[in-house]
């Protein structure tokens, strides 16, 4: 994986979830990369859809800092009750999933009303070649990268979607985010 552009003493994991506190949610876990970063968290739960990945997960959980737990889930489908959680944590993770929008219905149906969701992503490109380019190469590079899609246009659909976004940090297609629910919305 590349090194993200995010330079600091701490790794870009730990400065992404080494700080949050009470009960978070991380979509895409994968082989739970950031699960031994959080020092703070009151619980962690993680969420990913391939078996294999989720039990890579399932044991860096084991021995975590904090308590975490691994459920094979997708995230247009969580399996947890309307406002359990303070905050979400997407991490190179949103390119690939099945409906970006339906993904975030349910993550602003599992968030606290006050909660927000932490997103490190790459995203479609804001310079009009680079994206042409991109949209070129999404078709192929989705079938050999997991679902990857180099011009999934995160950002536009954020803010579609009514979130209120803060962006941290905007380095080429990488962006560092805090994003807080505006008002439901009923159709994804």
């Amino acid at each position: 994986m590349p090194r993200l552009p995010f330079s600091t003493a701490l790794s870009w994991r730990e400065r992404l979830v080494g700080d949050l506190t009470g009960r978070v949610l991380e979509i895409g876990v994968g082989k739970g990369e950031n699960l031994p970063h959080y020092r703070r968290a009151e619980a962690v739960w993680g969420i990913e859809p391939h078996p294999e990945r989720a039990q890579a997960a399932e044991k860096k959980a084991r021995r975590a800092p904090v308590p975490a737990r691994v459920v094979i889930a997708p995230a247009e489908h969580l399996p947890f009750p309307d406002c359990s959680f303070h905050t979400v944590v997407s991490s190179l993770v949103f390119c690939s999933v099945q409906d970006p929008r339906q993904a975030l219905a349910e993550i602003q149906r599992v968030l606290e009303p006050a909660g927000q969701l932490i997103m490190v992503e790459h995203v479609r490109p804001a310079t009009p070649g680079l994206a042409r380019l991109f949209e070129r190469i999404t078709p192929w590079w989705s079938r050999i990268a997991h679902n990857c899609h180099l011009d999934r246009p995160t950002l536009e659909i954020l803010n579609e979607r009514g979130w209120r976004v803060e962006l941290f940090e905007r380095r080429s297609v990488f962006v560092k985010l805090r994003a807080q629910p505006g008002e439901l919305h009923s159709n994804p």
